[in-house]
């Protein structure tokens, strides 16, 4: 086998999880302008992997142009994993990924490096019952370009025998900005037809484009 070591975003590519975290956004801001929470949820969309931290400050910077502070974005965020959690928890998983980790749990060393608040992940992993699999899960708020970086170094992972699997632009460059190898799962947020990488409808499909 090329690869050793399998780096995993999460949703949209272990958990049908996207629309939730869309409609999470929804619900946040249900109070302010709809045409202004839709376009949050554009923003999101085309910018998947991209912490719920950016994505808040982009919504009072960018799209209704006024100041937001750290500790008010940290209040949003909490209220964002109190909206969604339960949820992500019981989402389906994606076609292949609970077959996957399970049947080669021992043949590689598997991660997660996802934008989702690590604190979060690291609950429903450990509630969906698969944390066990993972050498390390790390999320937001570092960036996942650095998450990535942290996990490589700590473990002692090699580069030409690492690869990551996620499902939007982010995860690509991301993938590249560490010199990786990138497996694109189709969930919807990506045309990866269009793009010159390897690419899978799902998780079942996954060891023959390793292999």
């Amino acid at each position: 086998m090329k690869y050793q070591h399998i780096i995993f975003d999460f949703d949209g590519v272990l958990v049908e999880s996207n629309e939730i975290r869309f409609n999470g956004f929804r619900k946040l801001f249900k109070d302010y302008p709809q045409d202004q929470v839709e376009r949050l949820v554009s923003y999101a969309k085309a910018n998947g992997g991209v912490s719920r931290y950016k994505k808040i400050e982009f919504f009072f910077n960018k799209i209704r142009q006024e100041p937001v502070s750290d500790e008010q974005v940290d209040h949003w965020a909490v209220q964002f994993s109190e909206l969604v959690e339960r949820d992500i928890v019981e989402a389906k998983s994606v076609e292949g990924s609970l077959e996957f980790l399970r049947e080669y749990f021992n043949h590689f060393d598997f991660a997660i490096v996802s934008g989702s608040d690590q604190a979060e992940l690291r609950r429903v992993c450990k509630k969906r019952k698969i944390d066990h699999f993972f050498k390390a899960i790390l999320g937001s708020p570092a960036a996942k370009t650095d998450n990535i970086a942290a996990l490589l170094s700590e473990l002692n992972w090699s580069h030409e025998r690492s690869v990551y699997v996620g499902d939007s632009n982010n995860d690509r460059d991301s993938a590249r900005a560490n010199n990786l190898d990138f497996v694109g799962r189709c969930s919807g947020l990506v045309d990866w037809q269009k793009f010159n990488v390897m690419f899978v409808l799902d998780l079942s499909s996954l060891y023959k484009v390793l292999h």
